[in-house]
């Protein structure tokens, strides 16, 4: 008789949600200083209507980060770490980007991938492979919803936070931020990329 096997190959899951202390701890204290360098934000192809948001954008490799920008990159570079032993892409850790975003009223940004050709790592020729979003302060807006599309699934799943929450997911996923209704959206986002998928 067949005896069961279990496959040694595990598929890695569409997206993983991560409680993190510090990131709830320290939201405040990432808006407060960040959010003065914010200006609006474009797209990889400059569509003007493809998003609505002021950001500000910074990379690991930068010298001029302030202590909390190190910091933060420190926190999601230990994410990125432990989680992609779930994904085991191959990742270039000194190709981190970090985005603090802000939706205003009416803010959004269309569905799209992080990993579109033209957003290429110019510096390393890497593309991105993982991308995290962390919410800021949950609760102190309305819509403004991170929704995704699953493997072959038709109808988007809207992502459901709690404050601290943080998702990963591959940078190849449809995603999307849908209008804010009321009030201001504060993030994070952040990109790792690697060589060339094979």
């Amino acid at each position: 008789s067949k005896t069961s096997r279990k496959s040694p190959y595990i598929r890695a899951p569409a997206y993983v949600r991560v409680p993190s202390k510090w990131f709830k701890e320290n939201s405040d204290r990432i808006i407060n200083e960040l959010d003065e360098k914010a200006v609006p934000g474009t797209t990889v192809n400059n569509n003007p209507s493809a998003r609505v948001s002021d950001v500000f954008l910074w990379d690991i490799w930068k010298t001029s980060l302030t202590d909390l920008q190190k910091v933060i990159i420190y926190k999601l570079k230990e994410i990125y770490i432990q989680e992609n032993k779930r994904y085991k892409f191959d990742l270039d850790y000194s190709s981190i980007n970090v985005q603090y975003t802000k939706y205003l009223e009416e803010g959004y940004y269309i569905w799209h991938t992080d990993d579109d050709f033209g957003s290429v790592n110019k510096k390393h020729q890497n593309i991105r492979k993982l991308s995290i979003t962390a919410p800021l302060n949950m609760g102190s807006f309305e819509g403004g919803d991170l929704q995704i599309i699953l493997n072959n699934q038709e109808e988007p799943r809207t992502m459901c936070f709690e404050h601290g929450n943080i998702v990963i997911f591959p940078s190849f996923t449809q995603h999307q931020i849908t209008p804010i209704t009321r009030g201001i959206r504060y993030s994070l986002v952040s990109w790792v990329s690697g060589p060339p998928w094979r």
